[in-house]
């Protein structure tokens, strides 16, 4: 009669072992799950922390660039209305005066040697 109360419990301790080392596989895929989503987590607030900086960084380079334009048009509409003024105004001959063709060169005497 022993050896079918034996038999049982040699059952039952493994079913006990199987239940314990599915339970051990479960919390261990759970850890490790809870872990990788931690890392995920991470990431993406990370990610999310720099295109913030991305968009702030966008913004300030539109406004700069808005800035230049507006610059470059005042210095276009400065230099229209200098042409304008140039095209109004007659140009006026300046007169050079006139340079005398004849050159004047004096006549070199050859000195005398002194002894």
């Amino acid at each position: 009669m022993e050896r079918p109360d034996r038999t049982e419990k040699d059952d039952a301790q493994k079913a006990k072992l199987i239940f314990f080392s599915l339970a051990a596989l479960v919390t261990v895929l759970l850890i490790w799950s809870f872990y990788t989503a931690n890392s995920a987590r991470h990431e993406r607030d990370q990610a999310r922390q720099e295109i913030d900086l991305v968009k702030q960084e966008t913004a300030k380079l539109e406004q700069m660039l808005k800035d230049q334009n507006q610059m470059n048009d005042e210095l276009k509409n400065k230099l229209q209305i200098c042409e304008d003024k140039i095209k109004a105004k007659p140009v006026a001959v300046v007169k050079k005066p006139a340079v005398s063709k004849k050159t004047t060169k004096k006549a070199s005497k050859p000195k005398k040697k002194t002894k």
